[in-house]
């Protein structure tokens, strides 16, 4: 199989940046929406997959192994992004520091220990379900014009 070159390969560079941007920004919204609502909304990961995958399949991965990988790549690292937030702004609170500056104290490290000590099972299991479900969508082979019937 041959390497896409010239504008191909910009089209799906710009497909997998695209589906990386929805993944940040799905998981930005995932966060924001779960700190006012005092809910993990943890259906909001399929909400999140629907453009990354759509993301994907308008920029030339439809059908792709490679593809539906970064499609789960894409919804993993959203789900990630959103409990680390999430995670951040549950220290904050109980310091009562700005995000910001309880980021910085906090560290990478911390992060992912308070992080990880949220997220369940259910939680990974929804994000793992809502990446396979993008993957799978992603898989689809695109459908050829269909003629007007006469």
């Amino acid at each position: 199989m041959t390497q896409p070159r010239g504008p191909a390969m910009r089209e799906r560079a710009i497909g997998v940046a695209t589906a990386a941007m929805c993944a940040l920004a799905g998981g930005a919204i995932w966060c924001l929406l779960s700190l006012y609502l005092r809910s993990p909304l943890l259906l909001f990961a399929f909400a999140i997959a629907m453009p990354v995958a759509w993301a994907l399949r308008t920029h030339g991965f439809a059908g792709r192994a490679s593809g539906a990988a970064i499609a789960i790549a894409c919804v993993l690292l959203a789900s990630t992004y959103a409990w680390s937030l999430q995670a951040i702004a549950r220290i904050a609170s109980m310091l009562g520091l700005p995000m910001r500056s309880t980021m910085n104290q906090m560290g990478p490290a911390m992060v992912f220990d308070v992080m990880r000590a949220g997220v369940g099972g259910w939680p990974l299991t929804i994000a793992l379900a809502a990446a396979v479900a993008a993957a799978a969508w992603v898989l689809r082979p695109r459908r050829a014009a269909q003629e007007p019937r006469r």
